[in-house]
């Protein structure tokens, strides 16, 4: 199949005010209930370290194999991708040759995952923080578990954060066209802990499409400011907003109910046939996404997959009832969860009656004949005791971090999860050093490490590790990370600076430049790291990104300048090389950068539709000069408007848009 190529991890630790989700004001929300708003956050305010980011991949969908495991009675068919978060990739229903699933028909990363990289399709385990699963674009651990009643394929892995392991089982009974997935979280520590769980599920888009839930009254995100605010649904004053292709701009719908447990949510096509998803009680909160008809999320759908080829609908069911929550998990505690997944037909009539609530009632019937209420019940007591049990056989491994958590707590995360890894460079890792030996070797003091670690406990051991046998520049660089992770920035600043004290180098250096008290003094700090052996690429878009935020054209012109064509050559670079154009309104050379095949624009970002809007400003002010009018202008956007490669704004003409915004928030989740 097509398939862009994802890259290496970026090797610079991205702290809050740097992650790909921003943190940004939000009004408060409006009409929620105290259940609606327990163990509420703000997106973009906490960290993803010690994770990194992945932003190198590209658009150039050369074909390629995706490796995948299948599981199959002959009814249902079932793809799951190991080596990419355990994603289910596709579901077949073999009888009926219908997809139950939109499945892409490429591997085209884009800039909408809580690390940058994400691809749409399929249905993606989301959790165990906010916003796409940290592991959308990289291997988790799978294999299989032998039943009485057949095989159960299994996808798990460590949450690093969190530090807890979380685990999906897919069970297909033989002769069935039913898919059953059971979930189960599990907090090994002594300490209490809070977590995020949403399952996305994305279903084809087709002309007529519906999505129904039970709903009392709905929850919406709200644009520009991106609260949640209570509404009728379908709302009166508006529209049925239960059929996806009404929505002009990106959306998100929250289905909130008092009707007894289990709940449901299907995609109906114009012929009142489509998924249905049915959970145990865990799982209350239920929601579908759009990205709208505008220009801007057509531009997204088409920009994930290829052009007319990538229209879905995401349909969800999470641990809470909107997604702008974390639930409880107790200390020594397990989450266990199942869902199950169906195809359903209803007669059209009755799935587009006008009446939301007939139509949900109609449905409802349908859902619980396929899948009953004491059936989902039986399943899930089956593959809960099945959620212990040890593999019969490992298809897939995920990260060693797993394994390296066991060895420092010399405990097991979870009854029948094995995080056993064995890797070439194992023994070489300077963290697997510090566990071994609890120390660094001369070798690994040799360069800055390609990961970190930074949670509590790795402190301890690196701070027992320097009482031992004294303090190097990586443990002082390590705890300096850490500090400045948790917000102490004096303790970052004392261990940063030993760090330097004992061996410059280009992250130490850098992290001097993000504590700086000014900036002449961080815009120092960055030459110097930049100018240090081993310094990456990442660190001149970095830095170059900083200058523009000051203002410093000419600074950033002049580093620019003097970069190595292939460090110029980074679509970041390439884009700052933009908004210098369009400072020094060079508008031909500006109009030579934006025809561009951009990969990694941010979901919700405005900055290329807004250099369009900037170029042709003093295209039409240079062709118009003293003549130029507000009508002269407006006829100059008509002839010329944003093409669609540059086109990602995702808010336009609903009637919760208040005023136009150079940066938007997204619903998406």
């Amino acid at each position: 199949m097509p398939m862009s190529h994802l890259g290496s991890p970026n090797p610079l630790p991205h702290f809050a005010h740097q992650q790909p989700i921003q943190s940004k004001p939000t009004p408060p929300n409006r009409g929620l209930n105290a259940q609606e708003s327990s163990r509420g956050f703000a997106w973009g305010a906490d960290s993803i370290l010690p994770y990194q980011v992945l932003d190198q991949y590209d658009r150039a969908q050369t074909v390629g194999e995706l490796r995948v495991l299948e599981i199959s009675n002959g009814r249902l068919t079932a793809l799951v991708a190991p080596h990419l978060g355990g994603r289910l990739l596709s579901l077949r229903d073999e009888a009926a040759g219908r997809d139950l699933l939109f499945t892409n028909p490429v591997f085209q990363p884009a800039n909408l995952g809580a690390l940058n990289a994400w691809f749409s399709g399929g249905v993606e385990w989301n959790g165990l923080i906010p916003g796409h699963t940290p592991v959308s674009c990289s291997a988790v651990f799978a294999g299989v578990v032998q039943t009485e009643r057949g095989p159960v394929l299994r996808v798990y892995e460590f949450d690093r954060i969190v530090e807890a392991t979380w685990q999906i089982d897919l069970y297909l009974p033989a002769d069935d066209d039913r898919l059953f997935v059971h979930g189960r979280i599990v907090n090994a520590d002594a300490l209490d802990k809070e977590a995020y769980w949403w399952t996305n599920m994305a279903v084809p888009a087709t002309p007529g499409m519906r999505v129904l839930s039970p709903a009392d009254y709905a929850i919406e995100h709200v644009l520009p400011g991106n609260q949640l605010e209570r509404f009728a649904f379908p709302d009166p004053a508006r529209f049925d907003g239960s059929y996806p292709e009404r929505w002009v701009d990106a959306t998100s719908v929250f289905f909130r109910t008092q009707e007894p447990q289990p709940l449901w949510i299907a995609a109906l096509d114009a012929q009142g046939t489509g998924l249905a998803q049915v959970a145990t009680p865990h799982m209350q909160g239920r929601k579908f996404f759009y990205f709208g008809t505008g220009s801007g999320g057509q531009q997204w759908m088409d920009f994930l997959s290829q052009p007319q080829r990538g229209n879905y609908v995401e349909i969800q069911s999470g641990m809470t009832p909107t997604q702008n929550q974390r639930f409880a998990l107790p200390a020594h505690s397990e989450v266990h969860w199942t869902e199950a997944y169906a195809c359903v037909q209803l007669e059209p009539e009755w799935a587009h009656q006008a009446d939301y609530q007939g139509a949900c009632r109609a449905a409802g019937e349908v859902v619980h004949a396929r899948i009953g209420p004491d059936e989902l019940a039986e399943i899930d007591t089956f593959l809960r005791a099945v959620s212990s049990q040890a593999l019969t056989q490992r298809l897939h491994a995920g990260a060693s971090w797993g394994m390296r958590h066991e060895q420092l707590t010399q405990s097991a995360l979870a009854q029948g999860l094995d995080f056993g890894v064995r890797t070439p460079m194992q023994g070489m890792d300077p963290w697997d050093e510090l566990l071994h030996t609890g120390r660094f070797s001369a070798a690994s003091l040799e360069s800055v490490p390609a990961t970190w670690a930074m949670s509590p406990r790795w402190c301890a051991a690196l701070e027992h590790s320097a009482a031992l046998y004294g303090s190097t520049w990586l443990h002082a660089l390590a705890l300096g990370l850490a500090a400045q992770n948790r917000g102490d920035m004096a303790q970052a600043r004392a261990w940063v600076e030993r760090s330097l004290a004992l061996k410059p180098t280009w992250l130490a250096y850098r992290q001097s430049a993000l504590l700086a008290p000014n900036a002449c003094t961080r815009e120092m700090a960055y030459l110097v790291a930049w100018r240090l052996p081993g310094a990456p690429a990442a660190l001149a878009v970095e830095i170059v990104h900083v200058l523009l935020q000051a203002g410093r054209m000419d600074a950033a012109r002049a580093f620019v300048d003097e970069l190595p064509p292939n460090v110029r050559a980074l679509e970041r670079i390439h884009t700052a090389q933009a908004q210098l154009a369009a400072h020094a309104q060079d508008w031909p050379l500006l109009a030579r950068l934006l025809d561009h095949p951009f990969a990694t624009v941010r979901e919700g970002e405005t900055l290329l539709d807004t250099l369009w809007t900037t170029l042709h400003q003093g295209l039409c002010k240079a062709h118009w000069g003293e003549c130029w009018t507000p009508a002269a202008w407006q006829a100059w956007q008509a002839q010329y408007p944003v093409p669609a490669h540059l086109n990602f704004r995702m808010q336009g003409a609903n009637v919760h848009l208040a005023t136009p915004s150079d940066s938007e928030h997204s619903p998406h989740g």
